[in-house]
């Protein structure tokens, strides 16, 4: 089967939705003819795909406003489907909306992917309480005339996402956003994650991934305060610009490409986000290691965390993780959640989810894969 793939971020991943997506493309090309667009950088990092049925392709955006980069992606997506004529278009995040339009008109069945907030909320934020007047919350008032493109921006998202053959959400959660935000069902296939392996593992930091403010990164450190005998590992982005040396018990270490080099050396995996995650996949690569999770009650964290973890009600109580992380001191009870943390970690395998996802086209769009 021929298959179009585009991914605004495909040649430069900036989160786990691009990672997902880049599993999913190199388990379909082992049977597959795949090509795939993504938007053009500077410098793009080596994407993994093992198979030389992949096509990779850039194409430029030039942006002055998102719908009129949805309408210059129209011309140029339409080109490449006709040069390519795919059976199945899949997409997601920005590329998402004008990628399925031009497969609806070329009657080609899409599927779209909704793992974040981009196509519905500019505050990233679907829980807040808003007017759902897209224009005010970008600080556009009534009399600025580029309010009228937010507005036909998520105009143009709504109709389009909405055409899609099959819509796939990365949670139950993200499906219940979906519905509310957008008026229509979608089936729940969570997201692809290689599975990890730790071959030598010295667990000796609570670790943080991404030191962003709305990750968190506020509690993480009041946390390390009440804590000063214990070690704290921040991994990744640190968007705030903060300087970790002036805390005694908290180490530094940039993002690494292979994430055994920091899963290697946590013990306890902290996820104090302050935004409903649509899903929060490095619990499940937590878990694959056999690593307890706790993490905020809040958005998809608790499908993602199960039994193999706990989950923090009122996260913005630094004293609530702090009794958490008493409780994993217990030996018992560590191995415990060690424990469901591992067989938790089996429903996401590659194996299980592409499974899922070859099942679902062979019996909602009669496609064999």
């Amino acid at each position: 089967m021929k298959i179009f793939a585009s991914e605004e971020n495909l040649l430069i991943p900036l989160g786990g939705g691009e990672l997902s997506f880049e599993t999913l493309i190199s388990g379909l090309s082992k049977n597959n003819e795949i090509f795939t667009v993504g938007k053009h950088v500077k410098n793009p990092h080596t994407v993994p795909f093992p198979s030389s049925s992949v096509r990779l392709f850039e194409t430029n955006t030039h942006m002055f406003n998102k719908y009129f980069v949805f309408k210059q992606l129209e011309g140029s997506l339409s080109r490449k489907i006709k040069n390519f004529s795919p059976d199945l278009v899949i997409t997601q995040q920005d590329f998402a909306a004008p990628t399925i339009k031009t497969a609806y008109e070329k009657k080609i069945p899409s599927i779209v992917f909704m793992r974040n907030y981009e196509h519905i909320c500019l505050c990233a934020n679907p829980d807040s309480n808003c007017s759902r007047r897209c224009s005010v919350c970008y600080g556009y008032s009534f009399l600025n005339p580029y309010r009228y493109f937010v507005d036909a921006v998520f105009r143009y998202e709504k109709k389009w996402i909405s055409r899609a053959s099959l819509i796939i959400s990365n949670s139950q959660y993200m499906a219940s956003v979906v519905k509310d935000w957008l008026g229509v069902e979608s089936q729940v296939i969570y997201p692809f994650v290689r599975e990890i392996s730790v071959r030598a593992q010295h667990p000796e930091y609570i670790t943080l991934i991404s030191a962003a403010k709305h990750k968190g990164i506020g509690t993480f450190l009041e946390i390390a305060k009440i804590l000063p005998d214990k070690k704290f590992l921040v991994v990744g982005h640190n968007p705030e610009s903060i300087d970790f040396s002036v805390f005694p018990n908290i180490t530094y270490m940039p993002w690494a490409a292979d994430p055994e080099t920091f899963y290697s050396k946590t013990k306890i995996l902290l996820v104090p986000s302050l935004w409903p995650e649509p899903f929060g996949r490095v619990c499940v690569e937590a878990a694959f290691c056999g690593i307890p999770s706790i993490a905020s009650k809040i958005g998809g964290l608790p499908e993602a965390v199960g039994e193999g973890g706990i989950l923090i009600d009122n996260f913005k109580d630094p004293e609530q993780w702090v009794k958490a992380i008493n409780l994993l001191e217990n030996d018992e009870a560590y191995r415990e959640y060690s424990e469901k943390a591992r067989i938790h970690s089996r429903r996401f395998t590659v194996e299980n989810t592409l499974g899922q996802f070859k099942s679902l086209l062979r019996n909602t769009l009669a496609l064999k894969i």
